[in-house]
């Protein structure tokens, strides 16, 4: 009961000061930080909640069940994150409410009738609930990724291919909480509190600058473009290598309709129908081809950051996994292959 208390103390802290740092000194925060930031303070105080078990006496079925029914409503936490990630601006105070009303229902009837098939139907509502977050990330996120990568070539703050391993310790964490309301350990509880700072600080890495866009609706987006039936081939390979417009960090698709006085749609068609790529893998293609490699075989003083700033990348870490993708290498392996040439 001490390592549990430890824990949850620790666990505690580590909330309060992320909920702390984010809501009153961070100033440059966004919609979605603040957001994280009410999640770290609503997961501060659930687990200041369960001091109480600690105390002589007070682990009880009748209080682990309320323990139960209070730390169910975590999952709206996760509900809430997810949809401000994939659909940012969508939630809204209306429809969250329609989330809480199954929670609030079942903590109603335990309220009436606090007996053990209330709690099982909780647990069951609970299953059935977690599993919707979860595909439906799914194929939100997908939609997502996606959508960036067709239409942006530096997506180091708007990716959210991290939400892989944030799903991975969500589903570990969830699982031992539910052991731990099952069967009361102290074990298991360790490995929830310790699961549970592991998954929020994977978030809090991964979206430290996080900026989520909303995906917008390209036939709409079109309508005011001026329409071009199809893009004689060569045209756009031509344009984008001549002007050498993927050294631009920057470069959306929309940069590239613009220069080639076109239609998003019938650009974004041109790459996954004539060049079988994303617009990202694309221009991430030809800086390491066009840029990173010829520098890197005729300079080989240079470093990688210079040379990954040179070729139109925004990151290191975006630069490497562009040449390992391209070269099927990593770039300390290849310069180390060259310079032995």
């Amino acid at each position: 009961m001490n390592l549990s208390a430890f824990f949850i103390g620790a666990c505690t802290t580590f909330f309060i000061i992320f909920a702390i740092h984010i809501l009153w000194w961070r100033k440059d925060r966004t919609r979605f930080q603040t957001t994280l930031g009410c999640i770290m303070a609503v997961w501060a105080v659930s687990c200041l909640k369960d001091i109480i078990l600690t105390f002589p006496n007070m682990y009880s079925e009748e209080i682990l069940n309320w323990v139960t029914i209070a730390d169910g409503w975590l999952a709206l936490t996760f509900m809430v994150f997810l949809f401000e990630v994939v659909m940012p601006g969508w939630m809204t105070i209306k429809r969250f409410s329609y989330h809480v009303v199954p929670f609030a229902l079942i903590s109603i009837a335990y309220l009436l009738s606090p007996t053990q098939t209330v709690i099982y139907i909780y647990w069951g509502f609970l299953w059935c609930y977690a599993w919707f977050i979860v595909i439906f990330g799914y194929f939100k996120s997908k939609k997502y990724i996606n959508y960036v990568k067709k239409n942006f070539s530096n997506i180091d703050k708007i990716d959210i291919s991290w939400l892989k391993p944030v799903f991975l310790f969500s589903i570990i964490s969830q699982l031992s909480w539910l052991f731990t309301s099952m069967y009361a350990s102290a074990i298991v509880d360790v490995i929830y509190y310790l699961s549970a700072i592991v998954m929020w600080l994977l978030v809090l890495y991964y979206t430290w600058d996080f900026r989520p866009i909303e995906i917008e609706n390209e036939q709409k987006s079109d309508i005011m473009a001026q329409p071009m039936p199809t893009l004689p081939p060569g045209k756009l390979e031509k344009l984008v290598e001549e002007q050498e417009l993927y050294l631009n960090p920057n470069l959306t698709l929309n940069d590239l309709v613009v220069a080639m006085n076109s239609n998003r749609t019938y650009v974004s068609n041109y790459f996954s129908q004539q060049l079988d790529s994303t617009f990202y893998d694309y221009i991430n293609r030809l800086r390491i081809n066009k840029k990173s490699v010829p520098l890197m075989n005729e300079h080989p003083e240079y470093t990688f950051e210079y040379i990954a700033n040179k070729s139109g990348f925004a990151s290191i870490s975006t630069f490497r996994r562009a040449f390992i993708k391209v070269t099927g290498t990593t770039p300390s392996h290849y310069a180390g292959n060259n310079n032995q040439k």
